[in-house]
């Protein structure tokens, strides 16, 4: 076992203590004591998010109840909160009480952000999806809202596929070999962009990898396990042999014009991208289908990718309860999803957090880009959702290691390393960062 200095908060195999993996970040104190907003005195709470649309929400809260008011904190966008949510927890000064999630849920709680909540999340856990759940998890306790995940299906262009004569792949060991069908007529199975390691992540997450791991007092890391190397085995096979694009997303336009042409056969994608595509298609409006997400062979169940930085009550403030009423409200309450309608295109996001979105799922769905029925899609919407992981935990040193996973993932698409040699890389840089950090950890055998 490799440990860094031991300048480290200790941290009991559940995070029963609620320290911190960390040897130099600033310390969690100690849940105060909540307000009794049942029976005691009405209560103000400051939330903050970027979206605008979370007005309306908070507004028909403050109506539906006597106990709590919130006033909405607009951020400006993610970037800015972010740097006025770091200056306010150092001033330890106007601390919100709910905070929309932007940075993995392990980060906030290294960073003395994120509170224990257990016992507040605990009495309403039935509301909440599996994946929502486990997405607000670190060991045994609630450091997180459930905020919900949006789950990966993917679209495939069945007017390519026929003219091909073959059919959607269920697995990815499937989607490999329909690469090799299409591959002679200059058709694609799938984009891998140089500058996104997502299709690595979400993988190995389908697979059941877990990077990052609670060992006792400290970190355990594995980029090598099977679980891993069976995505890794899948992204080598499409890479060596040519079967992906690599359209960047940053050239948004090109990107789309490639997707539309015809000369790319699946999509892997989410909900809240679908206006998008229709916007931003004119060639295959109507070619498309929505189907599950390839499973790996063999696999138990079906674990669909997905996964979400958990919003957080932050440590200061004195009203966890009224928090997590006004979060369960936001997420799990038919007229809080109501009142988030956008009044612009009278729409309803997917209320991801909860355990059934039938209900709101062919809604979402735009009227020209597929040639199934806005329900039949809804139905692959819902039914993804309902199978979505929602954890995939980043270690105490995300902001760090992604940015060396994006450059090694360059160089995979560029056939300059393989997968393996990539995740090696990134392993070993994670190792070297905590051990400089001072933060405990080992690497699995």
């Amino acid at each position: 076992m490799r440990f860094g200095n031991r300048r480290v908060l200790a941290l009991t195999a559940g995070l029963a203590a609620a320290a911190l993996l960390t040897g130099c970040g600033a310390g969690t104190t100690a849940s105060p004591t909540p307000a009794e907003t049942d029976s005691g005195e009405p209560v103000t709470i400051d939330f903050w998010s970027w979206d605008p649309l979370m007005q309306p929400v908070v507004d028909a809260f403050n109506e539906s109840q006597d106990r709590i008011t919130v006033n909405y904190v607009l951020q400006p966008t993610n970037v800015a909160m972010q740097t006025n949510f770091r200056n306010v927890m150092e001033s330890g000064k106007d601390v919100p009480c709910l905070a929309r999630g932007f940075a993995p849920l392990s980060t906030s709680l290294v960073n003395g952000w994120a509170q224990d909540i257990t016992q507040y999340v605990e009495p309403v856990e039935t509301k909440f999806s599996d994946g929502a759940l486990a997405a607000a998890k670190l060991g045994d306790k609630y450091y997180g809202v459930p905020t919900g995940a949006d789950a990966k299906f993917m679209m495939v262009n069945e007017k390519t596929l026929d003219a091909a004569g073959v059919e959607a792949p269920k697995t990815w060991e499937e989607l490999v070999e329909t690469g090799k069908e299409l591959a002679p007529s200059g058709v694609k199975v799938i984009n891998l962009a140089g500058e996104d390691p997502s299709t690595l992540i979400n993988l190995a997450q389908q697979a059941g990898a877990q990077w990052f791991t609670i060992d006792g007092d400290s970190w355990k890391v594995n980029l090598h396990g099977k679980e891993t190397l069976k995505a890794a085995d899948i992204i080598q096979e499409i890479v060596d042999n040519d079967l992906n694009s690599t359209q960047t997303y940053q050239d948004r336009p090109a990107l789309y014009a490639y997707f539309d042409s015809g000369n790319l056969a699946t999509l892997p994608t989410q909900w809240w991208s679908l206006t998008g595509l229709q916007t931003n298609f004119t060639q295959s409006l109507g070619d498309w289908e929505a189907v599950p997400s390839p499973q790996f062979e063999g696999a138990k169940g079906e674990p669909t990718a997905g996964s979400a930085n958990a919003w957080i009550v932050p440590v200061g403030c004195e009203h966890p309860d009224a928090a997590m009423n006004l979060a369960t409200f936001i997420m799990t309450d038919p007229e809080g999803i109501e009142a988030s309608r956008n009044p612009d295109t009278n729409a309803v996001g997917v209320p991801v957090s909860l355990k059934d979105v039938a209900e709101y799922s062919a809604a979402v769905v735009p009227d020209q880009l597929f040639g199934q029925s806005a329900e039949e899609v809804g139905e692959v919407i819902a039914e993804a959702q309902a199978n979505v992981i929602g954890s995939f935990e980043g270690g105490p040193n995300y902001d760090a290691w992604f940015p060396q996973l994006q450059d090694q993932w360059g160089k995979v698409i560029a056939k300059q390393i393989t997968v393996e040699q990539a995740l090696e890389n990134v392993e070993e840089y994670i190792a070297s960062d905590l051990e400089s950090k001072g933060i405990s950890y080992s690497v699995a055998k």
